[in-house]
């Protein structure tokens, strides 16, 4: 069900941005952050963060349950670092600037732990990489 969710706001935003182009980027990040901090709320109820190993473990119990496969790069009390080898939202050959805007969802993240996290996709299918890399920090 997650995955089916997942590319559907793949969809609606590579769509959105295809139509649009640059001009839709800030409405497209505007509204994944959003989400994300929503979707933050609903799992601070059900476990607690304290720590990038929290988020971790979260991400992999997730991706797991959805059929994914999340290889972990490095994970402590600061950094999450993971590679996958699927688009979370489908968005495979569109384009970074969608990707990063995108991944403003990841302000749960921030959310969860109660304070700023840096966001960084070091490698995108959406950008043509052949894999999605991902490194959360804390500032």
């Amino acid at each position: 069900m997650m995955k089916v969710m997942e590319n559907t706001i793949g969809d609606l935003s590579s769509a959105f941005y295809k139509k649009y182009g640059k001009d839709a980027l800030p409405t497209i990040a505007a509204v994944s952050a959003k989400s994300g901090a929503e979707y933050a709320k609903i799992a601070q109820k059900m476990m607690p963060f304290k720590s990038m190993k929290d988020i971790g473990e979260m991400y992999k119990m997730m991706t797991a349950t959805s059929g994914e496969r999340m290889e972990i790069v490095r994970l402590s009390d600061d950094v999450l670092h993971f590679k996958m080898s699927r688009c979370l939202y489908g968005i495979e050959g569109t384009s970074q600037e969608l990707c990063e805007a995108m991944m403003n969802s990841d302000k749960i993240i921030s959310t969860l732990l109660g304070e700023q996290v840096n966001v960084k996709a070091a490698k995108s299918m959406a950008g043509g990489d052949k894999y999605c890399e991902v490194i959360y920090s804390k500032k």
